[in-house]
């Protein structure tokens, strides 16, 4: 028998007020707990009780260290500067050694800040990483243990107070040499080798030549039986420079752009106060103009493509042989004799308690470094004449211009 229609009212109404009465509890509770979970986080701020302990790093002793150390920007003596840079270098190759990466990068940093001091920072913060790197860390220490100083260059004529001296009066001729360079296609590193082979090998002798190039000379008197121009090209070495400018059989011929590139009308009596009578001639005044050495490289310049032509028209490359070029250029025309294998000397000479041959002491500037910002190693010791044709078009135009009467001399 089914319920009345009554009945059914009331259960649904009691279904109802069940489910009214659970649902109003569920909300009232919810939003007393959710009160209570706000006073409790209020008083948990208040009161700190969410604050965490922390710990202290391993390292800041360390950093303490490295803080001290380099807190501070002081002023640095000379001396302090040169041994934070070579410890910088020093440090840089050990760390190169284990990692090439970090040491590329930290060399890359010094390239931009030129400091050592950040360098070393930079150093500290790599040797913290590889504190358990015995290795590593005993070189280190080797290193750090250093006392103060000047520490010497391998190259004993480099160490020689007189260097720097010697290197201002280079910086002196920078415009000249690099017209020069740019006139003949010759590296101006190989110019300035020659120069040093030959100044550089009077630093202990009483020569007055060499006190006169280091400070600036007003003259120069030199006998005719010496070399003559801050490169000391001998007479009889100059004239066959000039002929071999012009004479297309010559072994020596370096093609016919380089004659248009010296004005041969070029003198300077008046400024040359000297009796000899070799002085007289053109050539020589040209190598011993008084306070201008723009020749001297030139006929430098004329004489290193000279020989560079004829070894590569004999199938060899010297380009990239300073030891080779250095030693034909003080040697002399007669003595070149391409060959697959060239031997490096020419004239000896002591420095201090060091013996040299020429061409080995141009093989050392080279490479050295010294002069290197001024007077870079590049990948072209030699420009291609098609090239010195296309970029001196302007030079050689003002050449036959003085060839044809004006006297004065061009300098790019």
């Amino acid at each position: 028998m089914s319920e009345s229609p009554i009945s059914e009212i009331k259960f649904k109404k009691r279904r109802f007020r069940k489910f009214f009465k659970i649902s109003y509890l569920t909300v009232v509770h919810g939003l007393a707990i959710f009160g209570a979970f706000l006073i409790f986080t209020a008083l948990a701020v208040h009161f700190k009780w969410t604050n965490q302990s922390g710990t202290t790093d391993i390292n800041n002793r360390y950093f303490d260290e490295l803080a001290d150390q380099y807190g501070k920007d002081q002023l640095q003596d000379s001396v302090t500067l040169i041994w934070q840079q070579d410890q910088f270098f020093q440090q840089l190759g050990v760390l190169a050694k284990y990692r090439p990466v970090d040491a590329r990068n930290i060399y890359s940093s010094f390239e931009i800040t030129q400091d050592a001091t950040i360098g070393l920072r930079m150093l500290d913060a790599v040797s913290l990483m590889l504190k358990d790197n015995k290795a590593y860390q005993k070189e280190l220490k080797k290193l750090k243990s250093l006392k103060k100083g000047k520490n010497e260059s391998v190259y004993a004529w480099s160490n020689y107070k007189v260097w720097d001296e010697f290197s201002k009066a280079v910086l002196r001729d920078k415009s000249a040499i690099d017209s020069v360079s740019r006139i003949t296609g010759v590296e101006s590193r190989l110019i300035v080798m020659c120069l040093v082979g030959e100044q550089v090998r009077m630093f202990n002798s009483g020569r007055e030549k060499f006190k006169q190039y280091v400070y600036p000379f007003s003259r120069v008197i030199l006998p005719n039986s010496r070399g003559y121009g801050v490169t000391s090209i001998l007479e009889h070495t100059a004239m066959r420079i000039e002929r071999n400018l012009k004479n297309t059989r010559s072994p020596f011929y370096p093609g016919d752009y380089f004659e248009k590139c010296l004005n041969y009308n070029d003198s300077f009596p008046e400024l040359i106060v000297d009796s000899i009578e070799a002085h007289k001639h053109k050539t020589i005044q040209r190598l011993i103009q008084g306070g201008d050495h723009f020749y001297s490289y030139l006929y430098t310049g004329f004489l290193l493509r000279q020989y560079y032509s004829q070894w590569t028209a004999a199938g060899h490359d010297i380009s990239h042989r300073p030891e080779v070029l250095g030693t034909l250029f003080n040697i002399g025309f007669e003595k070149s004799v391409p060959n697959a294998h060239p031997k490096a000397g020419g004239s000896t000479f002591q420095i201090g308690e060091k013996d040299y041959t020429f061409g080995g002491l141009c093989f050392e500037f080279y490479y050295s470094g010294e002069l290197m910002k001024e007077f870079p190693i590049t990948r072209k010791p030699f420009i291609p004449v098609k090239e010195l044709e296309k970029n001196n078009t302007i030079y050689l135009e003002k050449v036959k211009k003085l060839m044809e009467g004006d006297s004065l001399q061009v300098v790019l």
